[in-house]
């Protein structure tokens, strides 16, 4: 592979500096004074990446221009050095009338009470970096040392004009630089910026026709070849050396990834026919060639993932191929996106940023999973989970030997899962036979982490009957179970309302529902209270359950669980009543929809506010059965989920709305009954439009970390949370995120 250092910064010495002319021996120092900053910023070429190219008469350019309040940081290490002050930000003012149409600036005005001051000296050299962030950009406090970090994940914002697809890059990645040298003291200070960035333009195509579209895109990701740094942390560790260039990167990566939304957070959907060109920064620190081992990897809303090795077809030159700092380079159109007409629930977490809360996850679920009467269309794990279930739920019972005729008696031998036997015969409810051969906790247990992947994670939910013999505490045989799988189930006492899914892949979830009080010392389960025999108080006044998880069932973990769920249900009466043998009130189907509506209304609220809590988890339970009317009925399972009128019906109907408005919020854990017989009204299965939800809902991240893996893309390390979950990053000429920097396109 072809590379050369590239030496930027001695360049923009050579580009920026004034001349000096002037008899310096009769300079007088003017300390304590603001360093004054020239109206005009000026630039080598008015170029942007954001305005249609054309060409100047010598060369491609493309126009960019300042936008009112965009910030740089000033800093000078000889002002740090002689009593002044060395570095301060600085807003660029453009006026309002020109603000993103111009290339220069009215003025810079001082963000702080104190800008750079001049100190003893009589001469300066000053230095500018844009943007001035704190997470990207940082200045040592001698002003010498400057660390730039690329965010490993850049947000394109698109609109839909009448010319087409319009779209406009991340600028928070676009770095670029300014560099004044031996100004005099008390004399106005002329800045002229130059990029440090590398830019790539591609074409991304939609479908050819409609028989193959539209294709959502989730997000598109370029690679270079292992080794190859394009991103990461890079160090200036003297700036005043311009002999240095720009530096290897001291914590790099050898991918950039790119999410695509509108201003509203909703993902760009291609059209047959239709095309966009996206933009993506690099930071290479050196010219590097283009081989045929550099990639881009496209993700799509079904879980699809296409990869597409850049290849010249012979129209491009080497130099062309050659990736250049601070200037920008055309690659190959990308072929035409095609939707796969099959969904792979083998993917559906693929595309889900590792750094998302898990309190952003909706997860569909099986209630009383391995049951006869409950799941009879699909009752078996894998069945289920190769369905995209991801959430199980146990109602666990003691498995006992009976003993005796007249007066039996019953031996508790093992904890087991309540509906496993082909021939169900507790007695009385109390117990599982176990000359029925129920399947035991510790079983069902191992299922369901057979299962898991080492890129997703699920959940299971355990109950015990209320009012049944208990014979030892169940809690504890669950907590034993989930030991002897210890490296497969998340431990509880780590999850908190900053957790991420990156923290909790490759394993399984653990909930208990007890109704137990008292320690589970050392176990891996969180564990909660919603008891499934309903208080009629709780439940009519009160919009839905706010129940704490705990840690050992006696520490709050500073989550709180939102959800609802019934037993049994009045599906022929729009109030429901308390039915003495149960000793419980049993709710209408009316009264369970106005619950789950109310958590989804709290859902949307909350992921539309742009400072989302995150210490609230979500549970919808739609399982249970409908009462028998008359007593020549039997128990109706089907009237309480897929009827015409029931909660699976009811639920597919709000999902659906989702994607009609391409307004996405999560819906948490939800727990149905047949899960295999669920569908919306586009004839698709349930299941699988809320697993493709979580790649529809537009997810904040933490631009410190990883995208892949979580990692903090700097190196740095400790308690840095995760920034709350904004419905969408809005950049362009709408914010203050567009600079003003030139581009020369390289062919």
């Amino acid at each position: 592979m072809k590379t050369k250092k590239y030496l930027i910064i001695s360049a923009l010495g050579l580009l920026a500096c004034s001349c000096q002319t002037e008899d310096m021996e009769n300079i007088q120092p003017t300390p304590g004074q603001d360093v004054k900053f020239g109206a005009s910023l000026e630039q080598s070429a008015t170029r942007t990446i954001y305005g249609d190219e054309f060409n100047d008469g010598s060369k491609d350019v493309f126009p960019i221009n300042w936008v009112n309040g965009d910030e740089v940081a000033v800093f000078s290490p000889d002002c740090a050095s002689s009593g002044g002050v060395g570095q301060a930000t600085y807003k660029v003012n453009v006026g309002e009338e020109n603000s993103g149409k111009q290339n220069y600036a009215n003025s810079l005005d001082k963000t702080g009470e104190i800008g750079v001051r001049w100190g003893k000296n009589t001469t300066g050299s000053f230095y500018s970096v844009y943007p001035a962030s704190s997470l990207y950009t940082k200045v040592s406090s001698d002003c010498k040392t400057l660390t730039l970090t690329m965010p490993a994940q850049q947000d394109n914002t698109f609109e839909r004009t009448e010319s087409g697809i319009k779209a406009y890059p991340d600028m928070r990645a676009c770095f670029m630089y300014a560099y004044t040298q031996n100004v005099q003291s008390g004399e106005t200070v002329n800045l002229k910026y130059k990029p440090i960035s590398t830019a790539i333009r591609f074409k991304l195509q939609g479908p050819l026709n409609n028989d193959n579209g539209p294709v959502t895109i989730n997000y598109v990701r370029f690679y270079a070849p292992e080794g190859t740094d394009i991103n990461g942390t890079y160090e200036f560790k003297d700036v005043t050396d311009t002999s240095t260039g720009i530096p290897e990167p001291k914590s790099g990566l050898n991918y950039v990834t790119m999410n695509v939304a509108d201003n509203d957070g909703a993902y760009l959907t291609l059209n047959a026919g239709e095309s966009v060109e996206l933009n993506a920064f690099l930071l290479t620190g050196k010219e590097i060639t283009i081989d045929e081992r550099w990639y881009f990897e496209v993700a799509t809303s079904d879980g699809s993932v296409f990869t597409k090795h850049v290849v010249t077809d012979g129209t491009q030159t080497s130099e062309g191929m050659t990736l250049k700092p601070g200037m920008i380079h055309r690659l190959p159109d990308l072929p035409p996106l095609t939707a796969t007409g099959s969904w792979d629930v083998s993917n559906w977490m693929r595309n889900i940023q590792r750094n998302v809360y898990l309190s952003e996850i909706s997860i569909p679920g099986s209630w009383y999973s391995l049951d006869q009467d409950y799941q009879s269309d699909i009752r078996t794990i894998n069945g289920q989970y190769n369905l995209g279930v991801r959430a199980f739920h146990f109602d666990t019972r003691w498995i006992a030997e009976k003993k005796g005729l007249i007066f039996p008696t019953y031996t508790p031998t093992a904890l087991g899962v309540a509906g496993t036997a082909d021939n169900y015969n507790a007695d009385e409810g109390r117990y599982l036979r176990s000359d029925d051969n129920p399947m035991t906790f510790e079983t069902a247990l191992g299922q369901v982490v057979s299962n898991v992947k080492n890129d997703e994670y699920m959940v299971v939910m355990c109950t015990f009957a209320q009012g049944s013999a208990i014979y030892g505490d169940w809690r504890k045989e669950i907590s034993d179970a989930c030991d002897k799988y210890s490296g497969k189930i998340v431990e509880a006492s780590s999850l908190n309302e900053n957790t991420v899914v990156g923290d909790v892949l490759g394993k399984v979830i653990v909930i208990v529902n007890t109704y137990t009080p008292g320690e589970v010392t050392n176990s891996k389960c969180m564990f909660f209270n919603m008891s499934l025999l309903l208080d009629e108080n709780e439940f009519k006044n009160n919009p839905y359950y706010e129940k704490p998880l705990y840690w050992y069932n006696t520490t709050n973990s500073g989550i709180t669980m939102y959800g609802t769920h019934a037993q049994a249900t009045i599906d022929y009466s729009d109030q429901g009543e308390t039915i003495s043998d149960r000793q419980s009130y049993v709710p209408s189907l009316a009264e369970r929809k106005t619950k789950l509506q109310n958590i989804l209304t709290w859902s949307q609220n909350n992921y539309a506010k742009g400072n989302s809590v995150h210490n609230y988890w979500i549970y919808m339970g739609l399982g249970g059965y409908a009462i028998p009317r008359n007593i020549l009925d039997t128990d109706d399972y089907n009237a309480v989920s897929t009827d015409a009128n029931g909660l699976n019906t009811w639920l597919a109907a709000k999902v659906e709305e989702m994607y009609d408005n391409e307004s996405y919020y999560p819906i948490g854990i939800v727990l149905m009954n047949f899960v295999g017989s669920s569908y919306t009204s586009k004839n698709l299965s349930l299941v699988q439009r809320i697993l493709e939800m979580n790649n529809m809902y537009r997810k904040a991240y933490d631009p410190r970390r990883s995208p892949v893996d979580g990692s903090f893309i700097d190196g740095s390390t400790g308690n840095q949370t995760v920034h709350t979950a904004a419905p969408g990053y809005s950049s362009g000429m709408k914010d203050n995120n567009t600079n003003a920097i030139g581009w020369t396109r390289c062919r």
